[in-house]
């Protein structure tokens, strides 16, 4: 078969068309624009803070919480960050003096509704003087509750008392100690 001399050039024309587009949309492909992730390995943060101070507001403006850690990381595959040393500063309302917590190590989970802190677990209110101790605490800053089924030792002046597990409405300032309480007190 034979094909007409004026339908050869116009063969090849298409089929280098048919080419270029191929080439051009190979090399312009939409992946292509998107940037290469910082960090393959599921296992290192995709970021970090140091000396971080983060400040949260209540509705009508107020100071609510402060956290100040020396450093953070974050991770991407379980999307939850990592605190070292954090210090948390619950303000309350005039009524109730604030609480403030310090521990060794702190998680915050994906959406920043449940904070976990971890190892020397330090609550105090100064202006009352009481300190409470435990391994272990579990935060809700939405709710203004933290609990933990762990041991605790809250001292106060003249006064030492042990439980297993307590329950902290910070706003509320009620501490209520689940079982096994036991205290001494000091006579005045």
């Amino acid at each position: 078969m034979k094909l007409p001399r004026q339908l050869v050039p116009v063969l090849l024309l298409g089929v280098a068309a048919l080419a270029a587009l191929a080439v051009g949309y190979w090399n312009i492909r939409p992946a292509s624009f998107m940037a290469p992730p910082l960090v393959d390995d599921p296992g290192q943060p995709d970021f970090f803070m140091q000396n971080a101070h983060i400040i949260t507001l209540d509705e009508q403006g107020q100071v609510k919480h402060e956290l100040t850690t020396p450093h953070t990381r974050h991770y991407q595959a379980q999307d939850s960050t990592h605190l070292e040393q954090p210090l948390l500063v619950f303000a309350q309302n005039r009524e109730t003096p604030p609480w403030t917590l310090e521990a060794r190590r702190g998680l915050v989970t994906e959406e920043g509704d449940r904070i976990d802190l971890f190892e020397e677990v330090q609550l105090e209110q100064p202006a009352t003087a009481r300190r409470l101790q435990t391994s272990l605490l579990t935060i809700f800053p939405a709710r203004d509750y933290a609990e933990t089924d762990q041991s605790v030792r809250l001292e106060a002046p003249r006064q030492l008392t042990t439980a297993d597990g307590m329950q902290l409405h910070y706003q509320e300032g009620r501490l209520e100690l689940l079982s096994n309480v036991r205290g001494e007190h000091e006579p005045r």
